[in-house]
C-alpha cells in the first residue's frame, strides 16, 4: 500500500478531539480512513511498581499523573505512528480504563488506510513527532467546559464520581494541560474551536455543532486533496 495521509488531532482532555476524530473518520469511512486512539499506549500498572498493582482506582488516580506523557509508552506510539505512515499494519495494546491497566495478551490489530487519524492529548506534545503528520489539528475549548465535559464523560464511561474527576483535575490534570498540551496549538496547521455548551451525557450529539467543529478541517483537506 502507499503511503497513507497522517492527521494528528489533540487538545486538553474534553476539547471535542475525540468527537472531532470520530466525525472524519465517518466521513471518510472505514475503507479509506482508520482511527487510532493514543489512549491504548498508557503503561501497564506494572511500569510503576509491585504497589501499583495492589492499588484501588482511586489509589492510582491521586498517587499517578496520568496526564504527564511519561505515563505513556509514547516511543511505541511513535514506531506505530510510522509504521503506518509506511502502509503497515500494526498491533496495538488494548488500555481498560476501569482498571487501569493494559489487558494482558490482548492487542488490536490496525490496518493503514488512504487516511490515518491520530488523536490523543500527547500525540504533539513532543514536537519531534510533528514532521510524522500531513495536517495537524488543536481542539481548543475554555477550561470550565473542558473539565464539564470530563466529569460527565467519566462518571457515565468510566464509574468515577465528580469529586474524584475535579480533585484530579486540580492535583494533576490542570498543570499538566498547561506544560505538556497547551504548547501544542502554537505548531499545528489548524486551530478549531469547540465552545459548545456541553450535553447531558444522556443527550444525543448535536449534529450542527458537530458539522461546525469539522467544516474547517474538512476544507482544509478538500484543499490537499484528500477530501
Amino acid at each position: 500500500m502507499a503511503k497513507s495521509f497522517m492527521i494528528a488531532i489533540t487538545g486538553g482532555s474534553g476539547s471535542g478531539k475525540t468527537t472531532l476524530a470520530r466525525a472524519l473518520h465517518g466521513r471518510f469511512g472505514p475503507d479509506k480512513s482508520v482511527l487510532v486512539t493514543e489512549d491504548n499506549y498508557y503503561r501497564p500498572r506494572a511500569f510503576y511498581g509491585p504497589a501499583a498493582l495492589k492499588m484501588s482506582h482511586a489509589e492510582l488516580e491521586v498517587t499517578f499523573n496520568f496526564d504527564d506523557p511519561a505515563g505513556k509508552d509514547m516511543e511505541h506510539l511513535r514506531s506505530d505512528i510510522e509504521a503506518l505512515r509506511r502502509g503497515e499494519t500494526i498491533e496495538q495494546p488494548v488500555y481498560n480504563f476501569p482498571t487501569h491497566d493494559r489487558l494482558h495478551g490482548e492487542v488490536k490489530r490496525i490496518e493503514a488506510r488512504p487516511v490515518v487519524i491520530i488523536e490523543g492529548i500527547h500525540v504533539l506534545s513532543d514536537v519531534s513527532f510533528a514532521p510524522l503528520f500531513d495536517l495537524t489539528v488543536f481542539v481548543d475549548a475554555p477550561d470550565d467546559l473542558r473539565l464539564i465535559r470530563r466529569i460527565r464523560r467519566d462518571e457515565a464511561e468510566r464509574g468515577r464520581s465528580a469529586e474524584s474527576v475535579i480533585q484530579q483535575y486540580l492535583s494533576f490534570v490542570r498543570a499538566a494541560h498547561t506544560r505538556f498540551i497547551e504548547p501544542a496549538k502554537h505548531i499545528c496547521d489548524i486551530v478549531v474551536a469547540c465552545e459548545e455548551a456541553p450535553p447531558d451525557s444522556e443527550a444525543a450529539q448535536d449534529g450542527d455543532s458537530v458539522d461546525r467543529l469539522v467544516a474547517p478541517v474538512w476544507t482544509q483537506l478538500q484543499k490537499l486533496g484528500v477530501a
